[in-house]
């Protein structure tokens, strides 16, 4: 790699930015350590709050894109940094470069310094295995979105193999791709109850129209907007019972793809959180499952309404791990809970106890309604441990699909997944090893196997296109992507200055904050600050008497520079949970998620779903000013 004078950068992938940084760092760059000064930081390494003097120091830069962009923005002499500190960026997953990702506001940043003629912008090199054609299915279509992913990254030329590609091809062995298609259970007397539950929900609720496709994406979606807008409208009886109906549902979606015991646990669980007994509607929807829950375990325990799909699973993991220590496969699924229950089902099923499988589950680090999240550390031994062969069967979602570097495997199942011709590629990349296989387990002539289809025939229209720009005469592909970062640089300051402006639009003091649940007024938009720009805290020392503690501290992985998390904060009146507590510097300030309230303006009352759309300006927190406001407060 020749470099310009000046350090060089790269990004980690787009998911699991953090053990990304680690492997690119232990794994490729090793071998430039003898001859270049090498600095690995991610979003845990307290190094970031330091990041420009990093920048200085060493000759090559590893981190995630979230702290490139963020030391891009900052205006802290210790952290900030110009594009022109840089020789060259490396965007691993290039792909991402596209609408609102990080990896395109970097881009941007980069593409208004280009086109306002400044000089020494670092070079670009994008990788990736498939740009994929940006949901076009027309081979123009497909062309427009390649063209618009070499755009985003200034990218001059697109490299692939051609003159060495079928050595390649030999090299690198590709894996038998098949079909295991099953049959719908006979009956459902499980998921038919659960149904039954939900029409009387629904009679109950009294909503006029609402769709019965229950067990569905779209019923979900549909149930989603009608508890925001009963939020809205402080209709708590609609509200509520939405919040259940989407638990029906997602137990009915655990029901089509695992166990029924799975979706029984699934509910079981969420009545037996703290219910909120003063309201009566509370009260009706957890009796209606307290007459049902008995019967419910009796139908989820009767093996003859079990799954089709789980005995399909069960032959392909016989047929694969019948050798002792000779496979490694992922078993990719849609959701968390899918994950664990597949693991769970696992341990459960006889004729699997015997073989030579050891598994263990990968899931994402975000926080979820659905299930409990991995901690960073817990995703870092699981890989690890995959890795040397501890483990060599993963029950994962799509966060092993791309950018980590797992060993080859000999199977990789896609469970019942729907999805793009990116993904797919990605996790057929992993079956690797000689005569792999990867398998595409659904339930015969249903969407996701449409889906898989449609995938192959988006791949090879990808390759055409990315073809047909290859092909371009050199000064016509160089006009049509100035003439496309013009527009993007155009459309980006437009929606920049709508953005202002509707921050602009209401008084602070006129906007009022509502609890979600029990509708009771708690702030107004003037008592909120933000720390560090991004975490919204309530100054009002009134505002203590609205809210309650919960017992124990939260524990978050990553270090903070002049805070840490304290307990959560939930509604005095009702418990619904609004946030954590920040210590900031000694100080203790409520943190509130925007999700848990509705705002209301002049104009109209509204859920939010992050803070960044409100339509009032939010101040920085000033430290000094707040202790000094709370030494001149009577006693």
């Amino acid at each position: 790699m020749a470099l310009r004078p000046g350090p060089a950068f790269l990004t980690g992938g787009a998911c699991f930015q953090v053990h990304l940084v680690d492997q690119h760092a232990k794994n490729e760059f090793h071998v430039l350590q003898d001859t270049f000064s090498i600095a690995a930081i991610s979003g845990d390494s307290e190094q970031r709050f330091f990041f420009a003097h990093m920048v200085k120091r060493n000759d090559v830069v590893i981190c995630t894109a979230q702290i490139l962009q963020n030391a891009l923005v900052s205006t802290e002499e210790d952290v900030h940094v110009e594009l022109t500190d840089f020789s060259l960026l490396v965007i691993d997953e290039c792909h991402h470069t596209q609408k609102d990702a990080v990896y395109n506001k970097i881009m941007l940043n980069y593409l208004q310094h280009k086109l306002s003629g400044h000089q020494n912008l670092p070079q670009i090199l994008g990788l990736t295995a498939s740009p994929g054609t940006g949901g076009a299915t027309s081979f123009q279509g497909a062309v427009d979105h390649i063209l618009q992913i070499c755009a985003n990254l200034d990218a001059a030329k697109i490299a692939s193999a051609q003159k060495y590609l079928h050595e390649l091809q030999t090299q690198v062995p590709q894996p038998r791709k098949q079909y295991d298609l099953c049959q719908e259970r006979a009956r459902d007397p499980f998921g038919e109850r659960l149904k039954g539950i939900m029409d009387q929900i629904q009679q109950y609720m009294d909503v006029p129209g609402l769709s019965l496709s229950f067990g569905t994406q779209m019923y979900e979606q549909r149930i989603v907007e009608l508890e925001t807008r009963a939020a809205e409208t402080f209709c708590r009886k609609t509200r509520v019972c939405a919040l259940h109906l989407r638990r029906y549902n997602d137990a009915l979606l655990i029901n089509d793809t695992v166990r029924m015991i799975d979706a029984f646990q699934c509910l079981s669980e969420f009545y037996l959180a703290e219910r909120d007994l003063k309201d009566p509607t509370e009260l009706f929807l957890a009796a209606v499952f307290e007459e049902n829950r008995t019967r419910l375990l009796e139908l989820a325990r009767d093996q003859q309404y079990e799954n089709p799909r789980l005995g399909k699973l069960e032959e392909i993991l016989q047929e694969q791990f019948q050798a002792p220590g000779t496979s490694r496969g992922i078993v990719f699924t849609r959701t968390r809970q899918c994950a664990h229950s597949l693991h769970s089902w696992l341990k459960d099923t006889a004729s699997l106890r015997g073989l030579d499988i050891r598994a263990a589950v990968l899931t994402g680090a975000g926080y979820s309604n659905q299930t409990k999240h991995m901690t960073q550390n817990e995703q870092q031994e699981v890989i690890e441990s995959f890795r040397k062969g501890d483990l060599n069967l993963l029950f994962s979602t799509s966060v092993a699909e791309e950018g980590l570097d797992i060993p080859e495997c000999n199977v990789v199942v896609r469970y019942g997944l729907m999805t793009n011709e990116i993904a797919m590629t990605q996790a057929r990349g992993r079956a690797r090893a000689d005569n792999s296989v990867y398998s595409v387990l659904a339930k015969a002539s249903s969407r996701e196997v449409s889906r898989e289809l449609l995938n192959e025939s988006l791949i090879e229209l990808m390759v055409r296109a990315i073809r047909e720009v290859q092909d371009m005469p050199k000064r016509e592909h160089l006009s049509q992507i100035m003439e496309l970062q013009r527009n993007a640089v155009v459309s980006w300051k437009a929606k920049e200055a709508k953005s202002t402006e509707r921050r602009q639009l209401h008084d602070p003091g006129a906007v009022y904050f509502y609890c979600v649940n029990c509708n009771i007024a708690v702030c107004r938009g003037s008592d909120i600050r933000t720390v560090e720009g991004m975490h919204h805290v309530n100054i009002n020392p009134l505002f203590k008497f609205y809210y309650k503690v919960t017992p124990g501290k939260l524990q978050l992985e990553r270090s903070f520079k002049d805070w840490e998390p304290g307990c959560g904060l939930a509604c005095s009146e009702c418990s619904q949970v609004w946030g954590l507590e920040m210590i900031y510097r000694a100080v203790k300030l409520p943190i509130l998620s925007i999700k848990n309230f509705v705002v209301e303006t002049p104009d109209e009352k509204r859920k939010y779903k992050k803070w960044s759309s409100v339509t009032f300006p939010v101040e920085e927190f000033d430290y000094l000013e707040y202790c000094s406001s709370l030494d001149t407060q009577p006693s």
